[in-house]
């Protein structure tokens, strides 16, 4: 199997809901001028802005608040 196969294999077999981080991984690192989905580049600027902002917390704080 070649490499391009086993990518395509690999991706046939990615659920569905994870497909568009994906998508944009792979236009990240294809040769070209491709851009972020309009998505993806909103919720970055969003992250930005509440970073500027200091809506943040630690990651210790993170790890408290998501265990189960």
């Amino acid at each position: 199997m070649t490499v391009r196969e086993s990518v395509h294999q690999i991706v046939d077999n990615i659920p569905e809901d994870r497909l568009a981080d994906v998508l944009d991984y792979l236009a990240d690192i294809q040769d070209g001028e491709e851009t972020l989905r309009p998505e993806t580049a909103t919720a970055i600027e969003e992250g930005l802005a509440d970073v500027r902002e200091g809506r943040t917390i630690t990651l210790p704080e993170y790890r408290r608040t998501r265990r189960v």
